[in-house]
């Protein structure tokens, strides 16, 4: 009789273990606050051209994206299934062209203009690539690029529209730091009125920033990754190695909130004195290991993407690197995790890296991925991938 009480216990207890769990498992998937978020492959193209093509937007008005030719250097208009619409050539000597210096950002700016940002100089095209604008800025740092690196953002305040440029959008801002006056006075962006082409500093890094926590500095470490939300009239921004997103208001500049980040790991090396050489050994650690924020992403909804570094050792480093087949620890994708934030707050899940450059987001919760070049085959065309952020 007893051994049949115990057993019966024994079933029971079993059996309520089992409930709960599977009850646990289901709320889990079931909690909208808790989705099973995946990154899923939905769409493929390749663009055929002599040379690289390098898409940097996409204009979900034309549905077209705008992209560049390396070597070529000509602006590319692009379907969505890759084939060339339009070619431009605008570099050179002459009327409408833009002169020696290849582009550092390329984007659709407001009422269909071609933006076309230099490192002294902001253009705004029409459709038809007529010159709309152009405007001086009085940049510290030229920037020699062979395709342009980013979109200039904008942003529309009392009939006037705004843009955020400058070189440290594109580059480590550590370049622009001479001496310690230079770090203390040191903003993140110029602010340009296109239709005037008045220019001013604007948004000073923060008090907290890592960058103000010490004497020295992080040499190529001190990019940034950011977007406008034009619906929420806001600016959101990522410094390469600060653990949170930062998010200001577009009406005044104001800093309006703080979004903390938690990663799984993340290295860090220590920064070296104001006025070291970029080529001095003490700065390799810095330049191919210590983790860093990487690219912050839209997606809508209130759903951001941000990729982030995770850094490695010097043991593993040279473990993978060899003369023959150089190693990119920042490119390499199993380093790589991409973080989700949704209404402000991280979500408690990561995902792996995709293969390939992350673009730019695309309606529907999507985003555009170009993918690696074979780099033992001259291919005479460049493929991409388009993700869609899926629930499960």
């Amino acid at each position: 009789m007893k051994t049949n009480q115990s057993l019966s216990f024994a079933i029971i207890v079993t059996f309520l273990i089992i409930v709960g769990c599977s009850t646990e498992k289901r709320d889990k998937s079931e909690n909208p606050e808790n989705p099973n978020y995946s990154l899923v492959k939905v769409d493929s193209f390749q663009v055929n051209n002599f040379t690289r093509v390098n898409i940097r937007d996409y204009s979900p008005i034309e549905n077209i994206y705008l992209g560049y030719s390396l070597t070529e250097d000509d602006i590319l208009e692009i379907s969505e299934s890759g084939e060339i619409l339009k070619r431009v050539h605008k570099k050179g000597d002459g009327p409408g062209n833009y002169g020696s210096w290849n582009p550092t950002g390329l984007g659709f700016g407001p009422d269909s203009l071609r933006i076309v940002e230099l490192p002294f100089q902001v253009i705004a095209y029409s459709p038809d690539y007529e010159i709309i604008h152009s405007h001086r800025i009085m940049s510290p740092l030229p920037i020699r690029a062979n395709s342009p690196l980013g979109i200039p953002p904008f942003y529309q305040k009392n009939d006037t529209t705004l843009f955020l440029v400058g070189p440290s959008n594109y580059i480590t801002a550590s370049n622009l730091i001479y001496n310690q006056e230079g770090k203390d006075t040191l903003q993140n962006f110029y602010q340009l009125n296109l239709l005037t082409g008045d220019v001013k500093s604007v948004i000073p890094y923060e008090s907290n920033s890592i960058y103000n926590s010490t004497q020295g500095v992080y040499m190529e470490l001190m990019g940034k990754s950011f977007f406008v939300d034009s619906e929420n009239n806001e600016l959101v921004l990522v410094q390469g190695l600060d653990p949170e997103i930062l998010i200001y208001d577009l009406k005044d500049l104001s800093l309006k909130n703080r979004i903390p980040i938690t990663y799984s790991e993340f290295l860090t090396y220590d920064p070296v004195p104001i006025g070291t050489r970029i080529s001095e050994e003490i700065v390799l650690p810095l330049r191919r290991l210590a983790a860093k924020n990487q690219k912050l992403m839209n997606l809508g909804d209130g759903i951001y993407l941000l990729q982030y570094f995770t850094g490695i050792t010097e043991a593993e480093f040279e473990n993978r690197n060899s003369e023959d087949e150089p190693y990119s620890a920042s490119l390499d994708t199993s380093e790589q995790r991409i973080l989700i934030f949704k209404d402000g707050k991280q979500l408690n899940l990561e995902l792996p890296g995709l293969d390939g450059l992350l673009i730019t987001s695309l309606p529907g919760k999507r985003l555009l991925v170009q993918e690696p070049e074979n780099k033992e085959v001259e291919e005479e065309f460049t493929k991409f991938s388009i993700y869609q952020l899926t629930t499960n």
